[in-house]
């Protein structure tokens, strides 16, 4: 059977490590400095070689002793590792974003290998659509919205800021394509559109064969941008932040839910 002191001893030498003393160890774990100091004599003892250099003014870590520091770390923090791993269960199952699908086919589509990849057992459901969703009250996990936050008891993490232009096709009719409903964010707010739509991607897609200018993220027309199939207006640019949103804490969240949580934060913002 182990020593279940072993990864104290661990956990006060990497104390003795991290605070340059026994005295300053001993205060950080609540213990006597003797108690430090036999200790750390018993680890040496065990493993048969010196971990530490002490000095009436400071201790100096031996080679062995960094060596025995970077391996006590990394045993830590895969016990810690493990332990939030059982208590958060598994990375499997679904996973229900309500999003729009500008965001959906030019942020979201394009980073999913990487995560299915990591988790295999997780699915993704997209419920796609540019209106504000009632989280509490359908079974969605997280949306992705932009524009200024409703109050709520959501959690919002930021997924960046998007700038939004106006763009036209070189030969298109005259006058604008445009929501048709109002938005919430002033800078959406323009003359009446002759062609109208309820997401931004259609919108875009109509601008891009000739319907009229139209605003637009820009990074849902970036490769149009670029090869020329849309030219960008002067004038009249905006920005628009885009949040990924959450009910509860966190800490609280399945695993599931925070794993896609953190790759939105990391890999889907919207200004890389």
């Amino acid at each position: 059977m182990r020593d279940p002191n072993r990864l104290q001893e661990m956990e006060v030498f990497l104390a003795v490590v991290d605070e340059g003393s026994f005295s300053a160890a001993a205060l950080a774990r609540q213990m006597t400095p003797s108690a430090v100091s036999k200790m750390m004599t018993r680890l040496e003892q065990r493993l048969g070689i010196p971990l530490m250099r002490r000095t009436t003014r400071q201790i100096r870590l031996t080679d062995e002793g960094m060596s025995f520091a970077r391996s006590a770390r990394g045993v830590l923090a895969a016990l810690d590792q493990a332990e939030r791993e059982v208590g958060r269960g598994p990375v499997a199952g679904i996973v229900r974003i309500a999003t729009s699908a500008a965001y959906a086919n030019h942020i979201l589509a394009p980073i999913l290998p990487g995560l299915l990849q990591r988790h295999p057992e997780l699915e993704i459901e997209l419920v796609i659509g540019d209106g504000l969703v009632d989280m509490g009250g359908q079974p969605i996990d997280l949306a992705v919205r932009a524009g200024p936050l409703p109050n709520s008891a959501m959690i919002a993490r930021s997924l960046g800021t998007s700038e939004v232009i106006t763009v036209r096709a070189p030969d298109t009719v005259e006058g604008s394509v445009g929501f048709a409903y109002a938005r919430r964010d002033p800078i959406w707010r323009e003359a009446s559109s002759r062609v109208r739509a309820t997401d931004g991607n259609t919108i875009a897609a109509l601008a891009l064969h000739g319907n009229g200018s139209a605003r637009v993220g820009n990074f849902v027309v970036r490769e149009e941008l670029a090869s020329g199939r849309l030219e960008r207006v002067s004038g009249g640019a905006a920005r628009e932040e885009f949040h990924v949103l959450y009910l509860g804490k966190a800490a609280a969240l399945p695993a599931r839910v925070l794993a896609v949580v953190e790759h939105l934060v990391r890999e889907g913002r919207v200004d890389r």
